[in-house]
């Protein structure tokens, strides 16, 4: 009953492809488990190294800082040590060396899928397991080399084993059978068998005089024998199972035992009696504890998801908590971001705890205080979760007043009374908001403004508080609800309280007067509630299994989710509103796209969730699990990837494991889970998107707004940028230049400083100098001198041939986007003036070409207001500019056939009409460019004013009709 236990042979399934929207990141909230911790100390400073089922944390125990996560492991471990900057684990039959946290090699025990390792010792250069099998084996651990194996026979049930200071190559092993074997490990030899006692041995620690060793038993006795004399020195007796035993190395002759219970007794062993009982030290079985040497301040470590170090600095000798790092012991019931910057979570657990989790520093996670809890349970003798308020049920925060007052409502597990705490004093708040009509309170809610809070009971009441006073304010009790509130939510205004029940009925209300606007009759009874205040959609859960939008405005039901094939647990809503995320008592966790009505995702976990949150941010999705005390963050892709939404089955579900405290540690499963799915993507057409869908189409550009808005006020922009004063230069030369020899101070040259002043006494001009024209001058020109032609065909009697000779701009404007906003400042003002102002008429064509084009139209209109800004005056001063250029006219050429009139009426359909357009920049003056400019603008921006008018007037209508 109490040897090595049996595991059942685990099959790892095969590894799931990578959901479409959310992936694993990591876990919060672990510290440790039921797995002894071990410290290891390196000079002055204490490392303490400790295990999180698949992963362990490495700790500074000074600050109890996080400073190393170990990667996943494929099954829980077991078992682990430390040696240096290495560290070992038990994964399975397997023993896997880590240092700094990445693996460095591994070695297995056997190949027996059944076996495990149940502890490990460094013993030297070699390191000791003790396996399921009843064996015990020594292997290299830095070639995995087996070096030794000691078998055992039933008789003899190992559970635990010590080295011995001083004993070379000698081992002590204690059984489940109470009786203690010492044995030479090199030759493989039982060198002395000991008395046994009357109870299994639980563990071995080295006293700090040679030659005795603590003995733990089961039936809480701990022994000090000598184990070179086999004598008994004093054996002690505490309450439960001894799990640790340790001793204090300064000159206090303490000792400290841990039981199962999560008491920690203290022993004086000059009187032999019990100094100090810590009661409820954890709140489960401590596996170990450990006296820091030298020092007195003890570390201990729970089952309870806990690390405590406490200091023995008081006149009477007893303890006191020092630092601790802990998170839930048992599953949260209710999780939920708080604050605008996504970097805490506040999460209510089963353990009747109310905690704020960081996402960012884990040293930043703190249990918000209900009182001094400590020092009721030592005067009343219990323990601390005795004493906690009953268990949270609900949570609501606004962190809107949480400077002012109590911005946070709890509600608790049959019980009437609301609890309000303080985020910023991280503590227990002063009222007790209750419902008048006297029953338990269900669902609680704060107003944004944070002024007042909500309160919904069991009989359908709805009362409303202030919470700065904590002060009745109102009731909504007229035509209210036959049956439990299970929803409430206020709008952003604070006009509007919706209130849902198991009744049915989805109702109204006006805050203000406290009466009830309307009631929505929904199928089936209604469990939970959620307004996404932006655009005051609802999200109803009921308890048909499906989920409705309601649009709170006009009041109607505007999409409904099925799909779910047992109880929804939780929703939420992400930031932009686009996604609502619901999890289920069927263990899926789905996507639904709000716009399409179209489920987007849906991935199966192996727990189930029972609450979910959303980023602020919408970087992670945050979920709570009913078997796992962490929370768990999944990595939004869309963030930093393209993911091709579209709408999926049932069929589509792929089951995922849950995320790890150890984020991914190989570079291509990394690389793998946070591409684009090609599993995925194969299924789905590509498609790509055109820079512009059609001729017709006004399109933007899609470079970010500060480099046009920049181009709008770039003068305020350089003269905020102006420095005060000129840079002076320094008094003195750095001291690693080198001086020529001579009274004067005067510094080598060096190398470049040589060529640059050979090269300014030569006469000799390089042609790579030479830069007659920039590459935006060089585009402009070319773009100038460039032509095509198109075939229009037009309607009517005759068919004309119209060729249209346009100039091609694109590659100018594609350089011209490259450049920043004082570069094309730059090129604007370093345009010749001369040859009649070509290249201002030339800009002035290539921005009427983009007009025509009607693409990238904000650019257009920013450079174009730059552009004039610069050359206005000089355009102004020179309308005529450009009359005087060689080219054809620009009146439209015809040219008509030569045929005979007595053929033109038979051959009228054969006859064709050029017409050339001749939109070169020599004949247009600049008033003429700057008249087609203006009316090109005019003509497309009266199209978007009309577009524009007719999408206000289609909203006007469709929200007054509703």
């Amino acid at each position: 009953m109490f040897g090595i236990p049996q595991k059942k042979a685990r099959t790892e399934a095969p590894k799931a492809a990578a959901p479409r929207l959310f992936v694993p990141f990591r876990a919060i909230g672990y510290v440790t488990n039921e797995i002894p911790f071990n410290i290891q100390a390196r000079g002055q400073a204490y490392f303490l190294t400790t295990c999180v089922g698949t992963t362990f944390h490495i700790y500074d125990v000074a600050k109890m800082n996080l400073l190393f996560v170990g990667p996943h492991t494929s099954t829980p471990i077991t078992a682990l040590a430390t040696l240096g900057d290495y560290v070992f684990v038990a994964c399975g039959s397997d023993v896997i060396s880590y240092k700094r946290a990445k693996e460095v090699s591994r070695f297995s025990c056997g190949t027996d899928l059944r076996l495990s390792i149940a502890s490990l010792e460094i013993f030297g250069q070699h390191i000791i397991s003790i396996c399921s099998d009843n064996t015990v084996k020594l292997n290299d651990h830095t070639t995995g080399e087996l070096y030794t194996t000691i078998d055992f026979d039933s008789s003899f049930t190992v559970t635990t084993l010590i080295h011995p200071s001083t004993y070379l190559n000698k081992i002590l092993i204690g059984s489940n059978q109470g009786t203690m074997q010492l044995w030479n490990i090199r030759t493989s030899t039982m060198v002395y068998a000991f008395k046994g006692f009357n109870s299994p041995i639980t563990c071995f620690t080295q006293t700090p005089v040679v030659d005795v060793i603590a003995v733990g038993l089961l039936d809480g006795s701990i022994v000090i024998h000598n184990i070179r004399t086999d004598v008994a020195i004093m054996t002690l007796k505490q309450e439960g199972k001894v799990t640790a035993v340790t001793f204090r190395t300064d000159d206090q002759h303490v000792m400290a035992s841990a039981n199962m219970y999560g008491d920690i007794a203290l022993w004086d062993l000059d009187r032999q009696k019990v100094l100090h009982v810590m009661k409820g030290a954890h709140d489960g079985a401590i596996p170990s504890i450990q006296f820091l040497n030298g020092q007195a301040i003890l570390m201990s470590s729970g089952a309870d998801n806990s690390v405590k170090q406490w200091i023995f600095d008081s006149l009477d000798g007893l303890p006191r908590l020092l630092k601790s790092r802990s998170g839930h012991h048992q599953p949260p019931t209710h999780i939920n971001y708080y604050g605008e910057d996504g970097h805490f979570i506040l999460s209510a657990g089963r353990d009747r705890s109310l905690r704020a989790f960081s996402t960012v520093r884990d040293s930043q996670s703190v249990e918000l205080s209900q009182g001094s809890l400590s020092k009721k349970s030592k005067m009343l003798n219990l323990k601390i979760d005795d004493l906690k308020l009953p268990l949270i049920t609900t949570v609501a925060a606004a962190p809107t007043k949480e400077k002012e007052w109590d911005n946070i409502l709890t509600a608790h597990w049959n019980e009437p009374g609301v609890r309000s705490w303080n985020y910023q004093r991280k503590a227990l708040g002063s009222h007790i908001m209750a419902p008048k009509d006297g029953s338990s309170t269900k669902i609680v809610a704060i107003s944004t403004c944070g002024n007042f809070g909500f309160v919904g009971s069991a009989a359908g009441g709805v009362d409303m508080y202030n919470m700065q006073s904590g002060l009745f304010r109102r009731s909504f009790s007229e035509d209210g609800h036959k049956k439990s509130v299970t929803g409430l939510q206020s709008d952003r205004l604070n006009k509007t309280l919706i209130s849902g029940s198991l009744d049915g009925l989805l109702k109204l209300w006006d805050i203000k007067s406290g009466k009830c606007e309307h009631t929505m009759e929904m199928p089936s009874p209604i469990t939970h509630l959620l307004l996404y205040p932006e655009n005051n959609h609802l999200a109803v859960i009921c308890d048909d299994l499906c989920i409705r939008i309601v649009d709170v405005e006009n009041r109607r039901v505007v999409r409904e989710f099925w799909g779910h094939s047992n109880r929804i647990t939780d929703m939420t809503f992400s930031p932009d509103g686009h996604w609502l995320v619901s999890s289920s008592l069927d263990a899926t966790i789905r996507t639904w796209d709000l716009p399409t009505g179209h489920m987007v995702d849906i991935f199966r976990c192996e727990s189930i969730a029972t609450s979910l949150s959303f980023s602020p941010t919408g970087d992670y999705l945050a979920t709570a699990h009913v078997d796992n005390v962490g929370i768990f963050l999944w990595a939004n892709r869309m963030q930093f990837t393209t993911v091709s939404l579209r709408s999926i089955t049932e069929e589509d579900v792929i089951r995922v494991a849950l995320p790890t405290s150890s984020t991914l540690e190989d570079e291509e499963e990394a690389e793998n889970m946070y591409t684009t799915n090609e599993e995925v993507l194969a299924l789905e057409p590509t498609l790509e998107t055109p820079e512009q869908l059609t001729e017709k189409m006004i399109t933007l550009s899609l470079l970010p707004k500060s480099k046009w808005q920049t181009l709008l006020n770039l003068e305020v922009i350089k003269a905020r940028n102006k420095p005060k004063e000129a840079p002076k230069a320094p008094e003195k030369a750095p001291f690693f230049l080198n001086t020529l020899p001579g009274v004067e101070p005067k510094f080598v040259a060096t190398k470049e400083d040589e060529e640059r002043a050979n090269f300014a006494d030569s006469k000799m001009i390089r042609m790579s100098m030479l830069q007659p024209e920039t590459v935006f001058m060089t585009l402009l020109k070319r773009g100038h001198a460039s032509g095509a032609t198109r075939r229009v065909v037009s309607k009517g009697q005759k068919d004309e041939e119209v060729i249209v000779v346009e100039r091609d701009y694109s590659d100018f404007f594609d350089h011209l986007k490259t450049l920043n906003p004082s570069a094309v400042d730059f090129e604007l003002r370093s345009m010749s003036l001369d040859n009649d102002l070509a290249e201002p008429r030339y800009f002035l064509e290539a921005i009427e070409y983009l007009l025509r084009m009607r693409r990238d139209f904000e650019l257009a209109e920013a450079y174009l207001n730059l552009f004039l800004k610069i050359h206005g005056d000089v355009l102004v001063a020179n309308p005529d500019a450009g009359l005087d250029d060689e080219d054809v006219d620009d009146e439209d050429s015809e040219m008509e056939s030569d045929e005979n009139d007595s053929d033109e009426e038979e051959n009228r359909a054969q006859k064709l009409k050029v017409k050339v357009n001749a939109t070169k920049a020599g004949p247009l003056s600049v008033s003429l460019r700057l008249r087609r400019l203006v009316a090109e603008h005019q003509r497309e921006w009266k199209r978007l004013e009309e577009l524009f008018q007719s999408t206000l007037c289609l909203i006007e209508f469709m929200r007054t009709k509703a």
